[in-house]
Formats: structure tokens, C-alpha cells, sequence
């Protein structure tokens, strides 16, 4: 099980449940909580570590939000840089290299 990625959705799915219970209509898409809800069950039922996968990072800013084109090109959609990746052994060994340890 992935202790750290399954605390952070169930921390999230609590959060989103508690403000669409103060709203009259939901603030949240009653499909993005179930979305979370089912991500949710299928992490608890999966043996993979999603915590220990491999994780690539923009070489410049650090950020995480990579996206692959249609050309197989690397984007950054942060700062825009393009193929200027470095990869990590997990997502703890990227938290510890840019202080971003909670």
C-alpha cells in the first residue's frame, strides 16, 4: 500500500466533503469526489508502490507538471523548458533534493 499518496487523498477527499457540505449546490464536482473515492479503494487494493515509481522534474524550476507531446517532447508547463529533465529514484529521494519535506 502507498501510505503517503493514500494519506494525502484521503486528507483531500476529506477536505472536499467538508466544504461541499457548507455550499448550497456542491463547490466540488460530485464526480471529482467520486473520482477520489475510487482512486482511493483502487490504491488500497494494489500492490504496486506508487510511492517508490521514478519521478522526473524540470531541470530549472523543480516542477513536477511534465508533459509528453505528440512529437515525444518533454514540456515543462511551468517554465516552458523543453527535454530538460532530471529524474529521482522516488518522490521522497525529490522532496529531500528541493526541501520540499513536510
Amino acid at each position: 500500500m502507498n501510505k503517503n499518496t493514500l494519506n494525502n487523498l484521503k486528507i483531500l477527499l476529506d477536505h472536499v466533503v467538508k466544504v461541499n457540505l457548507y455550499h448550497v449546490f456542491p463547490f466540488y464536482d460530485t464526480e471529482y469526489v467520486q473520482s477520489i473515492k475510487d482512486k482511493i479503494k483502487f490504491m488500497e487494493n494494489s500492490k504496486e508502490e506508487y510511492d517508490e515509481l521514478p519521478v522526473v522534474a524540470c531541470r530549472y524550476c523543480k516542477s513536477l507538471d511534465i508533459r509528453t507531446d505528440d512529437e515525444e517532447n518533454d514540456h515543462c508547463w511551468r517554465c516552458n523548458s523543453l527535454n530538460s529533465l532530471i529524474e529521482y529514484k522516488n518522490i521522497f529521494e525529490y522532496e529531500k533534493a528541493n526541501n520540499k519535506s513536510k
